[in-house]
Protein backbone atom coordinates (compact mmCIF):
# COMPACT_ATOMS: atom_id res chain seq x y z
CA UNK A 1 0.00 0.00 0.00
CA UNK A 2 1.29 3.21 -1.05
CA UNK A 3 -0.01 6.35 1.45
CA UNK A 4 -1.25 9.51 -1.00
CA UNK A 5 -0.43 12.96 -0.47
CA UNK A 6 -1.68 16.06 -1.22
CA UNK A 7 0.85 18.84 -2.72
CA UNK A 8 1.78 21.08 0.05
CA UNK A 9 0.17 24.29 0.62
CA UNK A 10 1.73 27.01 3.19
CA UNK A 11 -1.91 28.31 3.55
CA UNK A 12 -0.95 31.23 6.15
CA UNK A 13 0.60 33.28 3.40
CA UNK A 14 -3.20 33.23 1.37
CA UNK A 15 -5.51 36.02 1.91
CA UNK A 16 -8.58 36.20 3.37
CA UNK A 17 -10.21 35.77 -0.60
CA UNK A 18 -7.49 33.56 -1.26
CA UNK A 19 -8.42 30.74 1.05
CA UNK A 20 -12.09 31.41 0.64
CA UNK A 21 -11.74 30.63 -3.36
CA UNK A 22 -9.89 27.81 -2.99
CA UNK A 23 -12.13 26.15 0.27
CA UNK A 24 -15.51 26.95 -1.97
CA UNK A 25 -13.74 25.48 -5.19
CA UNK A 26 -13.06 22.19 -2.59
CA UNK A 27 -16.77 22.21 -1.16
CA UNK A 28 -17.66 22.39 -5.17
CA UNK A 29 -15.84 19.78 -5.34
CA UNK A 30 -16.62 17.30 -3.02
CA UNK A 31 -20.29 17.37 -2.32
CA UNK A 32 -21.62 15.30 -5.32
CA UNK A 33 -19.22 12.57 -4.09
CA UNK A 34 -19.96 13.36 -0.31
CA UNK A 35 -22.23 9.80 0.42
CA UNK A 36 -19.26 7.94 -0.96
CA UNK A 37 -16.30 9.40 0.62
CA UNK A 38 -16.69 8.39 4.26
CA UNK A 39 -18.52 9.20 7.32
CA UNK A 40 -15.60 11.13 8.35
CA UNK A 41 -14.58 13.49 5.70
CA UNK A 42 -18.54 13.66 5.31
CA UNK A 43 -18.34 15.25 8.90
CA UNK A 44 -15.48 17.34 8.22
CA UNK A 45 -17.08 18.68 4.81
CA UNK A 46 -19.81 19.89 6.64
CA UNK A 47 -18.03 21.77 8.68
CA UNK A 48 -15.55 23.34 6.16
CA UNK A 49 -18.79 24.88 4.12
CA UNK A 50 -19.93 26.13 7.42
CA UNK A 51 -16.27 27.93 8.63
CA UNK A 52 -16.31 29.51 4.97
CA UNK A 53 -19.29 30.19 4.53
CA UNK A 54 -18.51 32.28 7.77
CA UNK A 55 -15.97 33.58 6.84
CA UNK A 56 -17.44 34.73 3.35
CA UNK A 57 -20.02 37.08 5.14
CA UNK A 58 -17.89 38.97 6.71
CA UNK A 59 -15.66 39.08 3.60
CA UNK A 60 -18.73 40.56 2.02
CA UNK A 61 -19.51 43.48 4.05
CA UNK A 62 -15.70 44.18 4.13
CA UNK A 63 -15.96 44.19 -0.22
CA UNK A 64 -19.42 46.70 -0.57
CA UNK A 65 -17.01 49.55 -1.88
CA UNK A 66 -17.15 52.50 -4.35
CA UNK A 67 -14.29 50.83 -6.37
CA UNK A 68 -15.99 47.66 -6.74
CA UNK A 69 -17.39 48.79 -10.43
CA UNK A 70 -14.30 49.78 -11.11
CA UNK A 71 -12.35 46.91 -9.92
CA UNK A 72 -15.11 44.32 -11.90
CA UNK A 73 -14.25 46.41 -15.35
CA UNK A 74 -10.62 46.57 -15.07
CA UNK A 75 -11.06 43.03 -14.39
CA UNK A 76 -12.94 42.49 -17.52
CA UNK A 77 -10.00 44.38 -19.93
CA UNK A 78 -7.49 41.96 -18.24
CA UNK A 79 -9.63 39.23 -19.14
CA UNK A 80 -9.90 40.31 -22.56
CA UNK A 81 -6.32 41.60 -23.12
CA UNK A 82 -4.99 37.57 -21.94
CA UNK A 83 -7.76 36.24 -24.48
CA UNK A 84 -6.15 38.34 -27.32
CA UNK A 85 -2.63 36.42 -27.04
CA UNK A 86 -4.39 33.70 -26.71
CA UNK A 87 -6.24 34.26 -29.78
CA UNK A 88 -2.88 35.10 -31.67
CA UNK A 89 -0.90 32.25 -30.15
CA UNK A 90 -3.61 29.63 -31.64
CA UNK A 91 -3.79 31.36 -34.74
CA UNK A 92 -0.52 31.58 -35.13
CA UNK A 93 -0.28 26.85 -34.34
CA UNK A 94 -2.99 27.11 -37.05
CA UNK A 95 -1.15 29.45 -39.45
CA UNK A 96 1.25 28.23 -42.83
CA UNK A 97 4.15 30.65 -41.27
CA UNK A 98 7.06 28.20 -39.90
CA UNK A 99 8.36 30.58 -37.37
CA UNK A 100 5.59 32.12 -36.11
CA UNK A 101 4.21 28.34 -35.71
CA UNK A 102 7.26 27.05 -33.79
CA UNK A 103 6.82 30.22 -31.38
CA UNK A 104 3.54 30.09 -31.09
CA UNK A 105 4.17 26.32 -29.70
CA UNK A 106 6.49 27.48 -27.09
CA UNK A 107 3.97 30.51 -26.05
CA UNK A 108 1.67 28.05 -25.80
CA UNK A 109 3.44 25.39 -23.40
CA UNK A 110 4.56 29.05 -21.17
CA UNK A 111 0.71 30.15 -20.98
CA UNK A 112 -0.32 26.50 -20.69
CA UNK A 113 -0.68 26.29 -16.82
CA UNK A 114 -2.59 30.12 -17.01
CA UNK A 115 -4.90 29.40 -19.53
CA UNK A 116 -8.10 29.28 -17.42
CA UNK A 117 -7.02 31.71 -14.99
CA UNK A 118 -9.83 33.87 -15.50
CA UNK A 119 -12.16 31.32 -13.62
CA UNK A 120 -10.33 32.11 -10.25
CA UNK A 121 -11.01 34.93 -7.71
CA UNK A 122 -10.63 38.37 -8.76
CA UNK A 123 -7.56 38.60 -6.35
CA UNK A 124 -5.95 35.35 -6.87
CA UNK A 125 -5.93 36.40 -10.24
CA UNK A 126 -3.56 39.16 -9.90
CA UNK A 127 -1.13 36.65 -8.34
CA UNK A 128 -1.94 34.13 -10.50
CA UNK A 129 -0.62 36.63 -13.18
CA UNK A 130 2.13 37.91 -11.11
CA UNK A 131 3.93 34.80 -11.24
CA UNK A 132 3.24 34.27 -14.84
CA UNK A 133 4.73 37.72 -15.89
CA UNK A 134 7.60 36.72 -13.04
CA UNK A 135 9.01 34.15 -15.31
CA UNK A 136 8.40 36.14 -18.87
CA UNK A 137 10.43 39.07 -17.38
CA UNK A 138 13.18 36.77 -16.81
CA UNK A 139 13.14 34.87 -20.07
CA UNK A 140 14.92 36.31 -23.11
CA UNK A 141 13.71 32.95 -24.78
CA UNK A 142 10.43 34.21 -24.11
CA UNK A 143 10.49 37.41 -25.02
CA UNK A 144 11.88 36.60 -27.98
CA UNK A 145 8.75 34.42 -29.17
CA UNK A 146 6.43 37.36 -28.15
CA UNK A 147 8.23 39.18 -30.57
CA UNK A 148 8.15 36.85 -33.25
CA UNK A 149 4.54 36.70 -32.67
CA UNK A 150 4.23 40.06 -32.60
CA UNK A 151 2.46 39.71 -29.16
CA UNK A 152 5.27 42.08 -26.98
CA UNK A 153 2.97 45.10 -26.45
CA UNK A 154 0.21 42.79 -25.97
CA UNK A 155 2.43 41.41 -23.01
CA UNK A 156 3.62 44.72 -21.79
CA UNK A 157 -0.30 46.05 -21.70
CA UNK A 158 -1.58 42.96 -19.90
CA UNK A 159 1.10 43.28 -17.25
CA UNK A 160 0.32 46.94 -17.20
CA UNK A 161 -3.19 46.10 -16.49
CA UNK A 162 -2.75 43.43 -13.89
CA UNK A 163 -0.48 45.51 -11.91
CA UNK A 164 -2.92 48.82 -12.03
CA UNK A 165 -5.82 46.44 -10.76
CA UNK A 166 -3.43 44.63 -7.91
CA UNK A 167 -3.01 48.11 -6.81
CA UNK A 168 -6.90 49.21 -6.75
CA UNK A 169 -7.67 45.89 -5.03
CA UNK A 170 -5.22 46.59 -2.25
CA UNK A 171 -6.70 49.77 -1.57
CA UNK A 172 -10.34 48.25 -1.30
CA UNK A 173 -9.37 45.93 1.45
CA UNK A 174 -7.36 48.97 2.84
CA UNK A 175 -10.67 50.72 3.02
CA UNK A 176 -12.50 47.60 3.94
CA UNK A 177 -10.49 46.67 6.84
CA UNK A 178 -12.70 48.91 9.28
CA UNK A 179 -15.85 46.89 8.31
CA UNK A 180 -14.10 43.61 8.91
CA UNK A 181 -14.97 42.64 12.54
CA UNK A 182 -12.18 41.73 14.76
CA UNK A 183 -12.69 37.90 14.68
CA UNK A 184 -11.69 37.97 10.89
CA UNK A 185 -8.19 36.81 11.77
CA UNK A 186 -10.12 33.93 13.47
CA UNK A 187 -12.62 33.02 10.99
CA UNK A 188 -9.30 32.36 8.52
CA UNK A 189 -7.45 30.46 11.24
CA UNK A 190 -10.61 28.27 11.44
CA UNK A 191 -11.39 28.07 7.91
CA UNK A 192 -7.86 26.78 7.00
CA UNK A 193 -8.10 24.49 10.31
CA UNK A 194 -10.90 22.90 8.66
CA UNK A 195 -9.69 22.76 5.11
CA UNK A 196 -6.47 21.02 6.56
CA UNK A 197 -8.82 18.21 8.40
CA UNK A 198 -10.67 17.52 5.46
CA UNK A 199 -7.82 16.96 3.28
CA UNK A 200 -5.75 14.82 6.21
CA UNK A 201 -8.85 12.49 6.02
CA UNK A 202 -9.52 12.79 2.35
CA UNK A 203 -5.57 11.55 1.98
CA UNK A 204 -6.41 8.68 4.84
CA UNK A 205 -9.46 7.42 2.80
CA UNK A 206 -7.61 7.24 -0.58
CA UNK A 207 -4.66 5.77 1.00
CA UNK A 208 -6.62 3.05 3.00
CA UNK A 209 -9.85 2.19 1.11
CA UNK A 210 -9.69 3.45 -2.42
CA UNK A 211 -12.02 3.81 -4.44
CA UNK A 212 -12.82 5.37 -8.13
CA UNK A 213 -14.88 8.57 -6.34
CA UNK A 214 -12.06 9.06 -3.81
CA UNK A 215 -8.89 9.10 -6.51
CA UNK A 216 -11.37 11.53 -8.81
CA UNK A 217 -11.61 13.44 -5.87
CA UNK A 218 -8.26 13.70 -4.66
CA UNK A 219 -6.75 14.50 -7.84
CA UNK A 220 -9.09 17.18 -8.33
CA UNK A 221 -8.13 18.67 -4.94
CA UNK A 222 -4.09 18.35 -6.14
CA UNK A 223 -4.48 19.91 -9.33
CA UNK A 224 -6.20 22.92 -6.87
CA UNK A 225 -3.71 22.95 -4.15
CA UNK A 226 -1.11 23.34 -6.84
CA UNK A 227 -2.34 26.71 -8.12
CA UNK A 228 -2.79 27.74 -4.89
CA UNK A 229 0.83 26.70 -3.38
CA UNK A 230 2.34 28.58 -6.87
CA UNK A 231 0.51 31.07 -5.39
CA UNK A 232 1.57 30.99 -1.94
CA UNK A 233 5.08 30.54 -2.75
CA UNK A 234 4.48 33.94 -4.65
CA UNK A 235 3.05 35.97 -1.55
CA UNK A 236 5.64 34.23 0.48
CA UNK A 237 8.42 35.57 -1.49
CA UNK A 238 6.77 39.25 -1.51
CA UNK A 239 6.03 39.59 2.34
CA UNK A 240 9.94 38.33 2.68
CA UNK A 241 10.99 41.41 0.78
CA UNK A 242 8.54 43.81 2.62
CA UNK A 243 7.80 42.42 6.73
CA UNK A 244 5.39 45.37 7.54
CA UNK A 245 3.05 43.94 4.51
CA UNK A 246 0.26 41.90 5.74
CA UNK A 247 -3.44 40.56 4.18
Amino acid sequence: MQTKELTIVHLNNLTIEDVFSLNKSTVEYATPAKESIGQLPKVILVQLETDNNAMGVQMNKAQKSLLTPQLTEMRADRDDRFAEIKRNVTTAQKGRDTEKKAAAEIMEIFLRPYWDFSTKAMNTQTGILSELFGKYNASTNLKAQAATLGVTDMMTELETANTGFGTLYQTRVEQGAAAISPSASSLKANAIKSYEQFCNAIEQAVSYTPSAILTTLFNQMDELRKTYARLANTKGKEEDSNPAKTD
